[in-house]
């Protein structure tokens, strides 16, 4: 039924709303539907978020207990200026309200959302102002993103106790008025497909997460010596040869995206805000590649820097990863080359490179060859209009053209104060502070790695983290992209382990991100993060809350 102004249907949408309301607070806010009723005892009670729990924390947020709270019930309607009308209509539709035409004014008498744009004071897009009064919400931001993030905390104010909410009616919500904006435009989470791969529902359960807590970055790790995860038509190999297996079961089937799984997962990322970043590991790490196409490699798992060929195979894939991914970079790897672990000092071609790179004088030094392949794969990726990424160590082999470095190395923190002095831009994800792989507490699974200096990657070790080096001039401060939080997947098969080990921490990383001041108390934190974990037990998510959730993978 369409609403037409007139009272009798107003009544009668009114009444489609009510009764819809069961189902919708199904799908949106994750609550049990009837029949349901075992499921619903066997899962915590969720509990509402109060203002003082929101994650991130807001800039500011001033509360106005003398005002009665705002009532959200199905008689509210959505109201937006055009600019903001896409995040007022996700909004609208997914908690059933009337959309009203752009420039239409609500009965007499009725409480609305209405969203304006409103050029607000931030360095980073983003920023919104949320007041909550008795008869409006009011959201003002100055791009659709601010209105998206607006409506994320208006959600997470949402109580979702099923009982009482389907028997009132109703929400409240209470009078405030918050002014928020990121500190980081880079706020990412890195999800390792390779390893183990995790297939488009498990990436979009994610993303939803990602939304949620106002994260807008996903990296994926397409390919690995372990597995290649993404079909080229000029390739076919790469998926249906290099697919096959993962860090279990070197003998498992071909498991791959398709274009059409990409383009869904891309086109969902793009609706909540996030950009999708893609990587293809080179010229180490790339033993699935290897498998399928092994005339362009060492004979082992690296690329072979020295023949023609070779690049024009990578540019070729290069081209359409770039179709596939609209968004602006393309990660090339470039991590742990160990050229000492290649055969490139066995094929006299890559010598007769190296000794060509070399200053004169000098004996052939592999690190200009592999300097010089990482320039070559900035120059592809320029070339097909995309900004390049690579791990940390490309700087330490040299290479100094303009892309963005991601810092991962926590002892060779020089790498960040490098790549800033030769005008390159940085992405923070120093190990034992980003590394979600790792344990998040003692006695606990995850990667026995390096990360596990100085104890293990914890809800409070993350956010006591200030991530913006000390002693950096303003210019420097400003190509400090943000941070970004690698799950890198050897150990990580299951979607319940996928879970426990991104959650509660995904909101701590959240937290860092976004927040203005600087390391946040970690005690504070946590007691503000129990709602939070209540809310993602009652939805279903495997959630580490405590050591003792952690005993079901005593064995993993």
């Amino acid at each position: 039924m369409r609403f037409d102004g007139s009272l009798p249907a107003f009544r009668a949408r009114c009444t489609q709303a009510r009764r819809a309301l069961p189902w919708l607070l199904s799908v949106c806010l994750g609550l049990p539907l009837a029949g349901q009723a075992e499921q619903v005892a066997a899962t915590p009670k969720p509990v509402p978020i109060p203002l003082s729990a929101l994650v991130p924390q807001p800039q500011a947020v001033t509360t106005q207990a003398e005002q009665a709270p705002f009532i959200l019930n199905a008689q509210v309607f959505v109201q937006s200026t055009e600019a903001l009308s896409v995040p007022a209509r996700v909004l609208a539709q997914s908690l059933d309200l009337h959309m009203l035409p752009t420039g239409a004014a609500p009965a007499s008498g009725a409480t609305r959302i209405r969203f304006e744009q409103l050029s607000l004071d931030s360095k980073v897009s983003g920023a919104y102002r949320l007041k909550i009064g008795s008869e409006e919400v009011l959201i003002q931001a100055a791009e659709p993103s601010g209105a998206f993030y607006a409506t994320q905390t208006l959600l997470q104010l949402l109580p979702q106790e099923a009982k009482r909410t389907l028997s009132a009616g109703r929400f409240e919500l209470p009078a405030a008025d918050i002014s928020d904006a990121p500190r980081f435009e880079w706020r990412g989470i890195m999800v390792d497909v390779a390893r183990h791969f995790h297939d488009v529902k498990r990436v979009k359960g994610v993303i939803d997460q990602m939304a949620l807590y106002k994260l807008n970055r996903l990296h994926l790790h397409l390919s690995d010596d372990q597995g290649w995860r993404l079909a080229i038509k000029a390739y076919p190999k790469l998926s249906t040869v290099g697919g096959r297996g993962d860090h279990s079961r070197p003998d498992a089937p071909a498991q791959f995206y398709s274009a059409d799984d990409i383009r869904s997962i891309v086109r969902y990322a793009a609706e909540r805000y996030i950009e999708v970043v893609p990587e293809i590991d080179m010229p180490g790490h790339s033993g699935a590649a290897a498998r399928a196409y092994p005339e362009y490699f060492d004979g082992l798992v690296t690329f072979n820097p020295a023949k023609p060929e070779t690049y024009h195979f990578i540019d070729t894939v290069l081209g359409e990863l770039a179709a596939l991914f609209p968004g602006r970079y393309i990660h090339f790897g470039g991590d742990e080359v160990w050229v000492e672990k290649t055969r490139w000092a066995q094929m006299p071609e890559v010598v007769a490179m190296a000794q060509d790179l070399t200053p004169a004088g000098q004996a052939p030094q592999m690190k200009f060859v592999e300097a010089e392949f990482a320039r070559r794969m900035v120059q592809l990726i320029q070339k097909h209009q995309r900004v390049p990424i690579a791990w940390d160590e490309v700087i330490a082999a040299g290479l100094r053209e303009g892309m963005v470095v991601q810092w991962w190395r926590m002892d060779h923190p020089e790498a960040v104060l490098t790549a800033l002095n030769q005008g390159q831009s940085v992405i923070l994800s120093p190990s034992d502070r980003m590394y979600l792989d790792y344990a998040a507490g003692l006695g606990e699974p995850g990667a026995p790695w390096e990360g596990n200096t100085g104890g293990p990657v914890s809800v409070e070790k993350i956010v006591a983290w200030e991530p913006m080096p000390e002693g950096l001039g303003e210019a420097q401060r400003q190509r400090v992209l943000g941070i970004e939080a690698p799950l890198w997947t050897e150990n990580v098969r299951s979607e319940a382990y996928l879970q426990f080990m991104l959650y509660p921490r995904l909101a701590a990383v959240a937290e860092v991100a976004w927040r203005q001041q600087a390391r946040s108390e970690p005690k504070a934190f946590v007691k503000r993060l129990a709602p939070h974990i209540a809310r993602w037990k009652a939805q279903g998510l495997n959630v580490r809350g405590g050591l003792a959730d952690a005993h079901q993978y005593r064995l993993h």
